[in-house]
């Protein structure tokens, strides 16, 4: 699926008539062509390789961009590099970033990009797939300052051609051990795919290497695990070159362990099985415990709502259990922002918006300006894979509005009213609802009870004869299991 980039008043960018100031300006460069860009002339609309401020530039301020096109005549791939030994950092630059972008000027999609080739070398290089008669544009932002540099275009013709980048699907968990993982068609309708794959970080070539005739495969690992793989088109005697890696994940099975989650990875919350467009923040006081902390920013178009997405990892979560999840929100703007924060928590088994069915909380009026925690919970009716996702939905406003998401927390899943243990059926407790006394029946002599609340803590409360004292309970759902020589016996109840 193709990223499609967020570009507002794309139509009237056709007004500027200088050359490689936008889409419809984009300077046309032949195969084996060096282009310098002397400097940055045009408008910036999106990345297609990250996001971030533009703190370097000088003077500060929202990017500039230069648009350039090429227009293959046959199928094959595209080399586009600034690479190159001229660009020194002393009188070009040695630190570019570019965007691959396809379309009509006014419904623009990523197609490709790359900002550093490696962690010591910033300068771009990517090689993409090209069908004759489409018009790729080849753009270069200013992101990381304003020296010029050169770059080269080269069409390589190439009778088994790769997958694109941006035709990657979004992997999703199928069981604790598994994953399925898709892509659209390469060029040229390749016979078969090849899919390596193995535990993140493995070195390619040691993987297993798994062909299918379609456009999807299920790859396996350990329960819970990160799973890196490659992709490759296969002609049937000649094969592409490998793309990747990417990365999947099996479901954790938080049934008996629950799942915390602080956003705190320094390498991303997608290094963790997490997914979306939420931004990663991590400046002094502002995360509610840890090191980092996760916010959206609320649309500035009036008439336009906030739609972003942030999924977690996948979880095994087991029919008959009722999970409690708590996080803490705040928003970044002076208290009681107008419009309030809208948000929804939903559920589904993939990491996408047609797969999110079930709405677990939702709240249209978010204002807080301190963290607070949230508590809801979700009943499970089927064990499965699951897949939370926080939905913000803010109506737009002229002013922005940074709404904060920390410190989430699955806990342990205890057993539902309908399906708790009952190894002496004969057990009864009364009254229940109750705020002071909970008395139990039972044809047999109690040797002990314990009690936990929803989040899977043990809570100590006194057995007299056949009543419990419950009034120092805070007010909740708990279960207390019974235990008698005929056996035990697990009840919910509700202290008001």
């Amino acid at each position: 699926m193709k990223k499609i980039l967020s570009i507002l008043g794309v139509v009237t960018l056709s007004n500027f008539s200088f050359a490689q100031a936008n889409c419809a300006g984009a300077l046309a460069i032949a195969s084996g062509s060096t282009t310098t860009v002397a400097s940055y002339t045009g408008t910036y609309l999106a990345t297609c390789v990250g996001s971030g401020s533009a703190a370097n530039l000088t003077p500060p301020g929202t990017p500039a961009a230069n648009w350039y096109k090429y227009t293959p005549t046959a199928n094959g791939e595209v080399t586009v590099s600034s690479n190159l030994p001229q660009n020194d950092g002393v009188t070009k630059s040695d630190d570019t970033r570019l965007s691959i972008i396809t379309g009509a000027c006014n419904a623009l999609s990523c197609y490709g990009g790359n900002d550093d080739i490696s962690a010591t070398n910033y300068l771009s290089t990517t090689t993409f797939p090209v069908t004759a008669g489409t018009t790729y544009y080849i753009v270069w932002d200013n992101r990381w300052g304003n020296l010029g540099f050169d770059f080269t275009l080269n069409f390589n013709s190439v009778s088994c051609i790769r997958p694109s980048e941006f035709s990657i699907n979004s992997p999703y968990a199928t069981s604790a051990t598994s994953a399925m993982v898709s892509w659209a068609a390469a060029v040229g309708a390749p016979a078969s795919y090849d899919v390596e794959y193995g535990a993140t970080g493995f070195t390619q070539g040691s993987g297993t290497i798994i062909n299918t005739s379609t456009t999807s495969a299920s790859i396996s690992g350990a329960a819970g695990s990160a799973l890196s793989y490659y992709l490759r088109s296969n002609c049937t005697g000649t094969q592409s070159a490998w793309i990747g890696p990417y990365r999947a994940f099996t479901a954790l099975n938080a049934t008996t362990t629950g799942y915390p989650y602080g956003f705190d990875n320094t390498s991303g919350f997608t290094a963790d099985g997490w997914s979306g467009t939420w931004s990663v923040n991590n400046g002094a006081g502002n995360p509610q415990a840890g090191a980092q902390m996760v916010f959206s920013n609320s649309s500035t178009v009036i008439g336009t709502p906030t739609d972003r997405w942030l999924y977690s990892r996948p979880i095994y979560l087991a029919a008959g259990n009722s999970y409690q999840i708590t996080f803490y929100l705040r928003n970044f703007t002076a208290a009681n922002p107008i419009p309030a924060q809208s948000l929804e928590l939903k559920v589904g088994n993939q990491p996408n918006p047609t797969s999110q069915t079930a709405t677990v909380w939702s709240t249209t009026s978010f204002s807080a300006s301190t963290w607070t925690q949230i508590t809801t919970s979700f009943n499970v009716n089927t064990s499965g894979v699951y897949y939370f996702g926080f939905n913000h939905k803010t109506p737009g406003a002229a002013g922005p509005v940074s709404l904060a998401l920390d410190t989430f927390n699955l806990a342990a899943g205890v057993l539902g009213v309908n399906d708790v243990k009952h190894e002496n059926s004969t057990m009864s407790i009364s009254p229940n609802p109750t705020s002071d006394i909970l008395n139990i029946k039972t044809d047999s002599k109690i040797k002990a009870v314990s009690l936990v609340d929803m989040t899977g803590r043990k809570v100590e409360v006194k057995l007299n004869g056949s009543q419990v004292d419950v009034r120092s309970l805070t007010a909740g759902t708990y279960l207390i299991t019974v235990e008698t020589k005929e056996g035990t016996s697990t009840q919910k109840f509700i202290k008001k």
